[in-house]
């Protein structure tokens, strides 16, 4: 349940939430395994499976899983049978295969290959946060995401969300913290960051080196901008964040985990669900953090109160 991934977005209707019935209708919606002859599938599951809906409401948070099959096609397979198509033709025809004719065959070839792939399933979770306002996905890649959250757009016919990132420039802020050292309260920035250099577009990549050593501190003096960080907060997650303000890498506290195993007692259920509630609160509370340190409100216009 705890996620390792998550982009996050931003609800920029107050009201969205509350239109949302408690058991949609998601029955044209729902996951199919691929056709024969298609690449990709998605659709909605359960969130759980001792969950009979495709939807689960609660007074703090919505939640959805998407599934999604690929049928895996590996590029040599194509190439090597697309190659053995074009000697023949040009050997029996006695003529060049030109590249659109190339195009058409490695088109035919890819749909007459893709009934034997085999597939691959991995399924996403998205929290609509209905206390702040937050909706994280569980994705590893932007374009993953980009998908989910299109999907769930035409699942539910809106989706009325903008992604942190575009409320957020959070490299000058990281700059300052490291050049002043001034960093904010129970937060520790770990040895391992990303630092670029825009005038000679060079990247960086620092390890096992303190912040304020004097390595790191040179490059910063030099013109190197932080593009990617390592941090723990609070004593209850670390994770990486980058310039997009994509959070990966997170680790929970064992102190959340052990208090979701406790609440949850002997019930795989009851334990997903407090896991859910504490991740999503920790969540919550470092998104709504992250947009303090930037500088900026929820409409992502400057924050006064932080100028």
């Amino acid at each position: 349940m705890w996620f390792k991934n998550t982009f996050v977005y931003q609800i920029r209707d107050s009201a969205f939430s509350d239109r949302l019935p408690d058991e949609p209708d998601l029955e044209a919606s729902a996951f199919h395994d691929c056709l024969p002859t298609q690449p990709v599938s998605m659709g909605l599951v359960a969130p759980h499976p001792e969950i009979s809906t495709r939807q689960l409401t609660t007074r703090e948070f919505i939640v959805w899983q998407i599934q999604r099959q690929e049928r895996l096609l590996p590029g040599p397979v194509v190439k090597e049978t697309l190659q053995e198509r074009v000697d023949t033709m040009q050997q029996s025809e006695d003529r060049k295969v030109g590249r659109n004719e190339r195009t058409d065959l490695k088109e035919a070839i890819t749909l007459e290959l893709l009934p034997r792939a085999f597939t691959r399933n991995q399924r996403h979770t998205v929290i609509l946060d209905r206390l702040s306002g937050w909706l994280f996905v569980q994705c590893g890649s932007e374009s993953r995401a980009d998908d989910v959250t299109a999907f769930l757009r035409d699942a539910l016919g809106e989706l009325p969300v903008v992604p942190l990132g575009s409320l957020c420039q959070p490299d000058a802020v990281w700059s300052q913290w490291l050049s002043s050292g001034d960093l904010p309260a129970d937060t520790e920035i770990q040895d391992e960051m990303a630092l670029y250099h825009p005038a000679e577009d060079a990247i960086v990549k620092v390890k096992q080196l303190p912040w304020d050593s004097a390595e790191v501190q040179q490059l910063l003096a030099n013109g190197y901008r932080p593009t990617q960080i390592m941090l723990s907060w609070q004593d209850q997650l670390s994770l990486q964040i980058n310039e997009k303000s994509v959070f990966k890498r997170l680790r929970f506290s064992d102190d959340l985990m052990e208090q979701a195993a406790q609440e949850g007692g002997d019930s795989a259920l009851a334990e997903w669900e407090a896991s859910l509630h504490l991740m999503t609160a920790a969540l919550r509370r470092f998104s709504d953090q992250y947009l303090q340190w930037c500088g900026t409100d929820r409409s992502g216009e400057p924050n006064p109160e932080k100028s």
